[in-house]
């Protein structure tokens, strides 16, 4: 779902006995029929949040509080004035909290909006709520920009006098934070821009006879003991540890890494292509190519691919030459360029951008870095997060758009949510029911559906107001290998504690064994938006699903979603006749979905079976 949510204008879906601008404006004085609706929707406009919001209200010439303004208030004590706070925030978001919950104050908005329904009446409102964003992001409330100076430069370089960071150097950068930055606290995220070239120096000041890169000691030959820092390249040796030291461009032969002691240490330390390894010894040039000799492990960091940010467009350009910015954040006491494994992109905009829009700050991150989200990866998938840091005029900070199968989407921490509502004395939120639809003579609510194999036919799934969604494969005396899915929309179990799914079922024809290999219950925690690219579980049903002898409706008992808890999942029926010959297709018609908490499923198969005459 998109993060920016879209508030629409008022859906009522009526079925009441009577009809309310009949009795009370055609002058039918005898009212005798109760209005009650029992599958009614209601979305919330911009000016219903901003009402429930509103902080006063006006009696002549006076100011008294809101009605909502007084619920806030009674809900304070002299120690907790929190709910006021919270209230509030209603106003400035635009949207409920957690804490400013829509079954605390729409109470009162659904008296004032519906004042003539009576008790019996149930309504879903669909409504804006803050969630917040993503915990990835809190880091990046207190990033630090730092800009290397040419003391930087030199400390970096070892007085060898470059203005700029190679890809070679870059390796050298954690070291330089960490003595730069000594007090830096677990976490802390840098924002480090620097000149940066591909290719080394050419110049090549006297050569120090200690700490070394690989091309100043292939350049000095110099067979003192030096240290050496760099990427562990082609392995010749797993036993030994025998491979290339790679160094940007440079490369030497190093001949065996042993510890103090002449130990070999290759295995014992779990060194791999790819690391980054300090080791020190000496160059030696008797053998045909030059050699790192009598190598001691100093130390040295996996390279972990399976968690760096994978970039996603092979179109995209690699860095240039002139100025960059890359994140660096303290993990574990060493600092290292901020990834996580959630992420696909997670990276800083570039200078070079900032030039570009002739602006030193973004102002409109939504557009601006959508569009340059756009144009610079090109061949994106659905569910993928790319986390990009930018500054503001307050600083730097950092957001995250989700590629959504069509375009790239700000994540803004709004999203849309659905809570029932039942009129007794007074309106009060079912906080227990999580969705619930009756199908019959309501259509196919929220559902959607989605053909995978049709052999000719022009449909699967449909509704059919007398027996709610109906699905089958025969027609015209032939059964069809068809494969079909009825979707739920999103249900949110966010406080869900013992969550269930039941329904009403009748399933006609086909046979007990294969009925139960075509018709399925499926669940998911990540829908793509496509039922063939999701990952889904199957629900088995707990009892036994009708033999296919008659059309009699019965409860299809009560699948168990506990393991979602906290979570907003998609609930699916797969109707499938793929599976094996098809002698006979059953037809399937689904009725009275409910997902509640337990104590909510007791009373709703309970009632009905009542409804229905079953009386086991």
């Amino acid at each position: 779902m998109k993060a920016k949510y879209i508030l629409l204008s008022i859906v009522v879906v009526m079925a009441s006995c009577t009809n309310y601008f009949d009795e009370h404006f055609m002058d039918n004085k005898n009212p005798q029929v109760t209005d009650i609706r029992t599958s009614m929707s209601y979305t919330l406009t911009s000016d219903d949040v901003n009402a429930v919001g509103k902080q006063c209200t006006y009696k002549g010439k006076d100011t008294i509080p809101s009605v909502y303004e007084q619920k806030a208030l009674s809900l304070c004590t002299p120690e907790d004035s929190s709910a006021y706070t919270e209230w509030k925030k209603i106003a400035s978001l635009k949207a409920f909290t957690e804490d400013a919950s829509p079954d605390i104050y729409l109470p009162m908005f659904m008296a004032q909006k519906f004042p003539y329904l009576d008790a019996g009446t149930m309504c879903n409102v669909t409504y804006p709520l803050y969630e917040g964003k993503s915990e990835r992001l809190e880091p990046f409330k207190y990033v630090s920009p730092y800009t290397l100076t040419e003391d930087d430069y030199r400390a970096i370089w070892q007085g060898r006098g470059a203005s700029y960071i190679s890809a070679g150097k870059e390796a050298d950068i954690p070291a330089f934070l960490a003595a730069t930055f000594p007090l830096a606290t677990e976490g802390k995220i840098i924002a480090l821009t620097y000149d940066y070239k591909q290719d080394e120096p050419d110049t090549v000041i006297p050569f120090l006879p200690y700490a070394c890169s690989v091309g100043e000691l292939l350049e000095a030959q110099e067979k003192n003991e030096h240290q050496l820092s760099g990427l562990v390249g082609t392995v010749k040796s797993t036993i030994y540890g025998r491979f290339y030291l790679v160094d940007g461009n440079d490369s030497i032969y190093v001949y065996g890494v042993f510890d103090e002691e002449g130990n070999r240490v290759w295995k014992d330390k779990g060194i791999q292509q790819g690391d980054s390894i300090t080791i020190k010894g000496n160059y030696s040039a008797e053998a045909d190519e030059p050699q790192f000799v009598n190598g001691v492990y100093i130390s040295h960091k996996s390279s972990a691919p399976a968690s760096a940010p994978r970039r996603v467009s092979a179109l995209k350009a690699q860095q240039t030459n002139g100025p960059k910015t890359v994140l660096y954040q303290l993990v574990d006491g060493e600092w290292s360029v901020y990834q996580n494994e959630r992420l696909t992109v997670a990276e800083a905009l570039q200078p070079a951008l900032y030039e570009q829009m002739g602006s030193e700050v973004i102002s409109d991150p939504a557009t601006t870095i959508g569009d340059w989200l756009r144009r610079t990866y090109l061949y994106p998938k659905e569910k993928e997060i790319y986390l990009i840091a930018y500054k503001t005029s307050s600083g730097y900070t950092a957001d995250e758009w989700t590629y959504d199968g069509t375009d790239f989407v700000m994540n803004t921490g709004f999203v849309e949510d659905v809570m029932s509502f039942v009129l007794g004395n007074q309106w009060v939120a079912n906080i227990s029911t999580y969705y619930t639809t009756p199908f019959v003579n309501d259509g196919p609510a929220d559902f959607t559906m989605q053909t995978v194999a049709l052999d000719g036919l022009s449909y699967i799934w449909r509704y059919q107001a007398a027996y709610g969604m109906t699905a089958s494969a025969y027609v015209s005396g032939t059964n069809h290998p068809v494969e079909g899915w009825l979707v739920s929309p999103k249900i949110r179990l966010k406080k869900s504690t013992a969550p269930e799914l039941t329904f009403y079922h009748a399933v006609r024809y086909g046979n007990p064994v294969s009925n139960l290999d075509w018709l399925k219950v499926r669940v998911t925690n990540n829908y793509t938006g496509d039922v063939t690219t999701t990952e889904w579980q199957h629900l088995a049903f707990p009892d036994s699903i009708p033999d296919g002898s008659n059309w009699t409706f019965r409860n299809a008992g009560r699948f168990d979603l506990s393991a979602y808890n906290g979570e907003t999942i998609v609930i699916a029926f797969e109707y499938n006749t793929t599976i094996g010959e098809v002698p006979s297709a059953p037809t399937w018609e689904i009725q009275d979905l409910l997902v509640a908490e337990q104590e909510e499923v007791d009373k709703f198969i309970q009632a009905g079976n009542e409804k229905r005459g079953i009386t086991q």
